[in-house]
């Protein structure tokens, strides 16, 4: 994830970006808990100085993802893995709401639109898991804009960074992309049938199964690096 940032003067600040594509990376599970943070390799990643990533990583750590030891440096704060479950968990009740009510409301023509999502991600390549997340994202984002329901999108949005967590560490295991895109097939299928309670089952089967293979990848992969307590500290 090397990323040179250009010069533009129209552009958002470089201090910015730096912030929102390394907030991205800890989110996505790209960098772990206990990961090292290390000024001068991140300066380079980036393209921009390390006055600036000492800033953002300021910012990161009052954020309580970056833990800033004394005379040892930044790391990736640690998280709990009951607070991983019972975020996912929040997740998948509203967006199998969110499913069943944009069942009802959909167009043929926002149906075919679901349609066309689907099929290019299943023309990613083999490995692309970032491109495959942002059509998964793309994906979900038709039954969360049609729900209906101005506060439960809100919601949704507002926490969106918190309930997409790990996406990285999870799409890298393997089978997973393939098991979500015969799944999304058949929600799919279900809101063509213009079945709301079969589509929201299908909705919250299919993201509780992806929080329990995530728990499983952390407890067996990387039992060290995220807590089993329920606070952090």
């Amino acid at each position: 994830m090397n990323v040179k940032i250009k010069e533009s003067p129209e552009s958002i600040p470089k201090r910015e970006i730096v912030y929102k594509r390394l907030r991205r990376q800890i989110y996505s599970g790209y960098l772990l808990p206990g990961s090292r943070l290390i000024e001068l390799d991140l300066a380079e990643q980036f393209g921009v100085s390390r006055t600036i990533i000492r800033e953002v990583i300021k910012q990161l750590a009052v954020e309580g993802l970056v833990e800033l030891v004394p005379y040892k440096g930044a790391t990736v704060a640690k998280m709990s893995v009951k607070d991983l479950e019972e975020i996912y968990r929040i997740q998948q009740d509203l967006e199998g709401l969110a499913a069943y009510l944009a069942t009802r409301r959909l167009t043929e023509e926002q149906i075919r639109q679901l349609e066309r999502i689907h099929r290019s991600s299943m023309e990613v390549a083999d490995g692309d898991v970032v491109s495959w997340q942002q059509w998964n994202t793309r994906f979900h984002r038709i039954f969360l804009d049609h729900c209906g329901n101005r506060r439960l999108r809100k919601l949704v949005e507002n926490h969106s960074d918190y309930f997409a967590r790990y996406w990285f560490l999870l799409l890298s295991s393997p089978g997973v992309i393939e098991r979500n895109i015969q799944v999304h097939q058949r929600i799919i299928d279900a809101v063509k049938k213009r079945k709301p309670l079969l589509v929201r089952y299908l909705m919250e089967k299919h993201l509780g199964e992806g929080v329990d293979r995530l728990l499983e990848i952390i407890r067996k992969t990387y039992p060290s690096i995220f807590l089993e307590v329920e606070e952090i500290g």
